[in-house]
C-alpha cells in the first residue's frame, strides 16, 4: 500500500529515516511547486534519482563548465545517445574524450546537490510506491540513506556561518605559503581542502575553482573559507593582484632611486666645495669631527704663512735659505 502525505505534516528527513530503518524497496516521489523528484530505493539505500526539471543530464553541464569535456563533443554524444540508445557518457569514455573518474565525481555533485535541495523543502507532497523499482532514465547511484541524512543536516546547519565568509565569486584566491605536512596537521585539513588549495593559481576565480573541483558547492566553498581563516590564502578582485605587485615594485624602485640620488647629490656637493676651495664640511658643525677639522685648518694657515714669506714647502728641511739666495742674485 503506497504512503501518501504532505511535507508540512511529515518532513523529508522523517520520510528518509522511515524508508532506511524499514529497509524498504520502491520509489519515492517528492513534489514541490518548482520540481518533482523521483528517488529509487533498494533495501533502504538510494539507487537512482531524477528530476523533471532536468532538460539534459546535469552531469554534462557540470563537466562542460568545469572544462572536463568540450561542449561540441558532449552535445554530439548526447544526440548520438538518443539515436542509438547508448549513454552519452559511455560514448565519450570509449572515445577517450572523458575520464570515468570525472563522470563519477560529477554524479556525486549532482546527487548531493539535489538531495540538499530536497531536504530543505517545507511544502509539497510525497508518495512512496513499494513495488518493483524502475531506474530507467534515472541517474544511477548507491547512497546509504542514513549517511546522506547526517551529512545533509550538517551542511544545512553549517551553511549560515560559511555563507557569511564566502568572498565574491569573481575574486581570485592567492596562496600565501606552501602547504606542508605540518600545516595540514596543525589545521586538520582534509582531502577536499588540499584539492582546493592545489587549484589556486592566482588566476582562477572562486567560481571557476568551485566548478573545476568537481566537489559539491558547499564543500568547495567551505574549504576556501577554511583556508582563508587559517591564513593560508587571501583573495583579491580579479586583475588587481598584478596591479598590486606592479605598484609594490614601483614603490621599491622609487625608494631605492631616492636613496641613490641622495648619496649622489652629497658626493657632487662635496666635490664642488673642494673645487671652490672652501670645504664647508670642515667648518664647525660639518661632517668632519672638530679635532680633525681644526688640524686641517692649522696646516692650511701654516702653508699660507710660508707662502707670504716666499718660502717654498719643497725646500724645507734642505738647509737652503731661500731669502739669502734671492738677495745674492740681486
Amino acid at each position: 500500500m503506497p504512503l501518501l502525505g504532505t511535507l508540512k505534516g511529515f518532513g523529508v528527513t522523517e520520510i528518509f529515516q522511515l524508508i532506511s530503518q524499514q529497509m524498504k524497496t520502491g520509489t519515492l516521489i517528492l513534489s514541490s511547486p518548482n520540481a518533482t523528484i523521483s528517488l529509487a530505493f533498494n533495501n533502504g539505500a538510494i539507487e537512482g534519482i531524477k528530476s523533471d526539471a532536468w532538460e539534459i543530464d546535469p552531469r554534462a553541464e557540470l563537466l562542460i563548465k568545469g572544462g572536463f569535456v568540450f561542449e561540441k563533443d558532449c552535445r554530439s554524444a548526447l544526440e548520438n545517445g538518443k539515436k542509438k540508445a547508448n549513454a552519452w557518457s559511455d560514448i565519450l569514455i570509449n572515445q577517450g574524450k572523458l575520464k570515468k573518474i570525472f563522470l563519477e565525481r560529477a554524479s556525486n555533485v549532482v546527487i548531493r546537490t539535489i538531495l540538499l535541495e530536497v531536504f530543505q523543502w517545507k511544502e509539497g507532497n510525497y508518495r512512496f510506491e513499494d513495488w518493483e523499482v524502475d531506474t530507467d532514465g534515472m541517474l544511477s547511484c548507491h547512497v546509504p540513506t542514513e549517511g546522506i541524512i547526517l551529512d545533509t543536516l550538517r551542511v544545512i546547519d553549517e551553511w549560515p556561518m560559511v555563507k557569511q565568509k564566502i568572498p565574491p565569486v569573481d575574486y581570485c584566491p592567492v596562496t600565501i605559503m606552501p602547504l606542508t605536512e605540518e600545516i595540514v596537521k596543525k589545521y586538520r585539513l582534509g582531502a577536499v581542502d588540499m584539492h582546493i588549495f592545489d587549484l589556486i593559481d592566482e588566476k582562477r576565480t572562486v567560481e571557476s575553482i568551485v566548478r573545476q573541483s568537481l566537489e559539491p558547492s558547499f564543500e568547495a566553498l567551505s574549504s576556501i573559507v577554511r583556508l582563508i581563516d587559517c591564513g593560508l590564502v587571501e583573495v583579491f578582485p580579479q586583475g588587481t593582484l598584478e596591479a598590486r605587485d606592479s605598484s609594490i615594485a614601483k614603490r621599491v624602485f622609487l625608494l631605492r632611486l631616492k636613496k641613490v640620488s641622495a648619496f649622489a647629490l652629497l658626493a657632487v656637493t662635496i666635490a664642488a666645495l673642494f673645487l671652490a676651495g672652501d670645504p664647508r664640511f670642515l667648518k664647525p658643525g660639518g661632517l668632519v669631527p672638530d679635532e680633525i677639522a681644526s688640524c686641517i685648518r692649522s696646516q692650511k694657515e701654516t702653508a699660507l704663512g710660508f707662502a707670504r714669506q716666499g718660502i717654498s714647502l719643497s725646500t724645507l728641511g734642505t738647509g737652503i735659505d731661500v731669502r739669502s739666495s734671492s738677495s745674492s742674485r740681486e
